[in-house]
C-alpha cells in the first residue's frame, strides 16, 4: 500500500513500514498510511458483525449463568433446609437413604417441608432465616398436588428425560386431567400408589415416559417452576419421553400389564402428533395382549378390567373412525365393569380445571364421575362395534331390522344414562369426559344413518325422516364442542373429538338444506381444528382434508378463517397417511352401499315399527330444541 504523500503526487512508494517510507524520509515528510474508503468500509462491517455475533453468545452465557446461579441458589436453600433439620429434628437415616438412591436434595426438602417437625421448626425459626425454608413451601403451595395420591419425589429411577421433578408433575397434572377422564386405560389410584412407593405393581418406566409424551402435546410454555431450558421445544421433549419408552419396551409373545397399558396409551401420543400409522400398531399391540398379560393376574381384578375395557373402547373407537373391523375385540357376552367400583366422592375421583400451576386457585375441585363415564363409554362401543359388524358385511346383507335394532339400543343406552352424567345443558356444566361421550353417541347415531341415506333405497319421506335424525345429531354434537369450547378451550381436545368434529360437520354440510348454516358450520370447525392444532399436529391433515371437502361442495370458508389457516396444499400424501391411515377421513358410503338390501326401504316403516313401539323417526324433540347450536353456528 501507498502512502498518502506518495499517492499524491503518484510516485513510486516502496511502503516502509511502520517507519517512514524513503521516498517521504528524503523529503523530511509526515508519512501516513491510510486506507481505501470501500476496504476500510468492508472491514468495519465484518467488525461490526463479529462484534455483534460476540454480544449475542455473551447475553446467552449471561441468560444460562443466571438460570445455573438460580438453581445454585435453590440448592443451596434446600441444602440449608436439609441440614437444620437434620441439627434439630433428626430423619437422619431417611435422608441418607433418599439421598443414595439418587434423589434430588430439592425434592428431600420438599418431603422435609411436609413434616409436621419442620412446621414447629419454621415456628421457632427467627424472620433473618425463615427466607430460606419460604422456597421450599412455596414450591409445594405452587404446585399443589392430589391429597391422597401425592407424587413422589423418587422419580428419578422412572425417567431419564429430564431432572425437573416440577415438570414431571406438571405433565402428570395435565395427563389425569384431560386425556385419563376420556381414555381411561389404566387405574389412575393404583398407578400413583405404584409410582409413589417406587415398586412395580401397577407402574413401569416406560408407562411414566409414555404418560409424559403424551401430556406433551398439553404443554404450554412458560411453566412456573420450571426452567425454561427444560421446556425449549415441547414435541423434542415429547420425542425424547417416546423414545424413552420405545427403548424400555421388549418384543414378545406376552407382555406384563404396564407394557400393554404403555403401549395404549402410546397410540394417544403418536395419533396427536399426526403418526397414525405408527400408532395404530401400537393400539394392536395393546388390544392382542390384554387378554393375557405376561404376569398372572386374576382375571375378577377390578384393575385388569378397567384396562381392559378402556382398551378395547379405544380400539373400536379408532375402528369405528377407520372404517374396519376392531383388533381382538372383547366377547360381546362379557360384563362390563363387573368388579370395578365407581366412583366415591372423594379427592382420587374428584376433578379440577388445570392447564398451568395455579390455575385451579379459584376453581373448586368436582366430582368426576371418570369411572361411571368410562362405563358408560364401554357399553356405547360395544353397541359401536355391533354396528361396524353390520356394515362390514360380517352378518350378511344390511336389513332394516339390523339397523333399527342398533339405533333403538343407541337411544335405549342414552335414555338409561345414570343421572350423575346424563345433563349437558349449560347449567349442569358438564366435566370434558362427560361431553366427550355424549359427542361419541351423536357421531354413532350419524354413522349409523348415513349410508341408508346415500344409497338411494327410500321412498322420499322416510329419507328425509332419516336425513332430519342424522342432522338433529350433527347439530347437536357441534353444540356440545362449541359449548366444550366456551367451558373449556379446544386446546385441550382429544384427537377422537376431532374425527368426531369433521363426521358431524360433514353430516351438516352434505345432508343440511340450509346453506347459511352450512357456511358458519366449515368456519366454525376450521377454527376448531386451528385451536387444536396448537398441541396437536394431527389436526392439520385434517383441517386440509375438511376445507377441500367443503370446497367440492361448493362451500367456501370465511376469508378470516381462511388467512389464519394458511394454504391449502401443504399436506402431502405421506401426511395425510399419517393422520387416518387413509387418503381421506370420510365414511366410505359407497363401498358400504353394496352391503346394504335393496329392499331395505320396502322393510323400513315395517321394522320400525315394530321395535320402536310404533314410532315415526323422532323429529327433533324438545331435548333436541333446546340444544341448538348458539353463537357460531345459529342463523335465526
Amino acid at each position: 500500500m501507498a502512502c498518502t504523500e506518495c499517492r499524491k503526487s503518484r510516485a513510486k512508494c516502496d511502503g516502509q513500514r511502520p517507519t517512514s517510507c524513503s521516498r517521504c524520509t528524503s523529503r523530511n515528510l509526515r508519512c501516513l498510511y491510510e486506507p481505501h474508503t470501500k476496504t476500510h468500509k468492508d472491514d468495519l462491517l465484518r467488525e461490526i458483525e463479529s462484534m455483534r455475533q460476540e454480544h449475542a453468545g455473551l447475553q446467552d452465557e449471561h441468560s444460562e449463568l443466571k438460570e445455573t446461579t438460580r438453581d445454585l441458589e435453590q440448592l443451596q436453600h434446600s441444602q440449608s433446609v436439609i441440614l437444620d433439620i437434620l441439627t434439630n429434628n433428626g430423619h437422619v437415616e431417611e435422608v441418607i437413604r433418599r439421598l443414595r438412591g439418587g434423589e434430588s436434595q430439592e425434592s428431600i426438602a420438599v418431603w422435609l417441608q411436609g413434616r409436621p417437625e419442620l412446621r414447629q421448626f419454621i415456628a421457632s425459626t427467627s424472620e433473618s432465616d425463615r427466607h430460606l425454608i419460604a422456597v421450599v413451601s412455596r414450591v409445594e403451595s405452587l404446585f399443589e398436588v392430589r391429597k391422597t395420591s401425592s407424587y413422589p419425589s423418587e422419580f428419578h429411577r422412572w425417567t431419564r428425560v429430564t431432572q425437573s421433578e416440577t415438570l414431571i408433575h406438571h405433565l402428570f397434572e395435565l395427563y389425569f386431567t384431560w386425556v385419563h377422564p376420556v381414555h381411561m386405560l389404566f387405574p389412575e389410584v393404583n398407578f400413583l400408589e405404584s409410582y409413589r412407593n417406587g415398586d412395580e405393581m401397577y407402574c413401569s418406566s416406560a408407562l411414566v415416559n409414555a404418560i409424559c409424551g403424551t401430556a406433551c402435546h398439553l404443554l404450554d410454555s412458560p411453566v412456573p417452576g420450571v426452567a425454561s431450558r427444560d421446556i425449549q421445544d415441547r414435541m423434542n421433549l415429547r420425542n425424547g419421553f417416546m423414545d424413552e419408552a420405545r427403548n424400555l419396551l421388549s418384543p414378545g409373545p406376552r407382555l406384563s400389564m404396564t407394557s400393554i397399558q404403555a403401549f395404549a396409551v402410546m397410540f394417544v401420543a403418536d395419533l396427536s402428533a399426526g403418526k397414525a400409522r405408527s400408532a395404530a400398531g401400537y393400539l394392536r399391540c395393546a388390544a392382542d395382549h390384554i387378554r393375557a398379560p405376561s404376569e398372572s393376574v386374576d382375571t375378577a381384578d377390578a384393575a385388569l378390567q378397567l384396562s381392559q375395557w378402556g382398551i378395547h373402547t379405544l380400539n373400536t373407537a379408532w375402528s369405528g373412525i377407520t372404517y374396519q373391523k376392531p383388533f381382538n375385540p372383547v366377547s360381546p357376552r362379557t360384563e362390563v365393569f363387573i368388579n370395578v367400583a365407581l366412583d366415591q366422592d372423594s379427592a382420587p375421583d374428584q376433578w379440577r380445571y388445570y392447564r398451568q400451576p395455579g390455575d385451579d386457585t379459584n376453581n373448586p375441585r368436582r366430582q368426576s364421575f371418570a369411572i361411571l363415564t368410562a362405563c358408560q363409554q364401554a357399553k356405547l362401543f360395544r353397541i359401536v362395534h355391533d354396528t361396524i359388524n353390520v356394515y362390514c358385511g360380517a352378518r350378511g346383507k344390511v336389513t332394516a331390522a339390523a339397523v333399527i335394532g342398533c339405533f333403538k339400543r343407541f337411544t335405549d343406552w342414552k335414555a338409561n344414562l345414570p343421572k350423575e352424567i346424563a345433563h349437558t345443558d349449560e347449567d349442569s356444566q358438564p366435566l370434558p369426559h362427560v361431553l366427550a361421550l355424549h359427542i361419541q353417541y351423536n357421531v354413532a347415531i350419524i354413522q349409523l344413518l348415513a349410508p341408508l341415506v346415500a344409497s338411494g333405497y327410500f321412498r322420499e319421506e322416510e329419507d328425509q325422516h332419516i336425513r332430519n335424525t342424522l342432522t338433529n345429531h350433527a347439530r347437536t354434537g357441534l353444540h356440545l364442542i362449541e359449548h366444550g369450547n366456551r367451558l373449556y378451550s379446544s386446546r385441550y381436545g382429544m384427537p377422537i373429538t376431532a374425527f368426531c368434529l369433521l363426521h358431524m360437520g360433514d353430516a351438516l354440510i352434505q345432508y343440511s338444506t340450509d346453506e347459511s348454516l352450512a357456511q358458519n358450520v366449515v368456519t366454525f370447525c376450521l377454527d376448531i381444528l386451528q385451536q387444536n392444532q396448537a398441541g396437536f399436529p394431527l389436526c392439520g391433515p385434517l383441517q386440509q382434508l375438511f376445507r377441500q371437502n367443503a370446497k367440492d361442495r361448493g362451500i367456501e370458508p370465511d376469508q378470516d378463517i381462511e388467512t389464519k389457516v394458511g394454504p391449502d396444499d401443504r399436506y402431502g400424501v405421506d401426511n395425510i397417511l399419517d393422520a387416518c391411515t387413509r387418503l381421506e377421513y370420510s365414511q366410505p358410503v359407497d363401498q358400504i352401499k353394496r352391503y346394504i338390501d335393496r329392499s331395505i326401504g320396502g322393510n323400513w316403516t315395517e321394522e320400525w315399527n315394530k321395535q320402536m313401539d310404533k314410532q315415526r323417526p323422532r323429529r327433533q324433540s324438545t331435548a333436541d330444541r333446546s340444544m341448538q347450536i348458539t353463537s357460531l353456528l345459529n342463523n335465526d
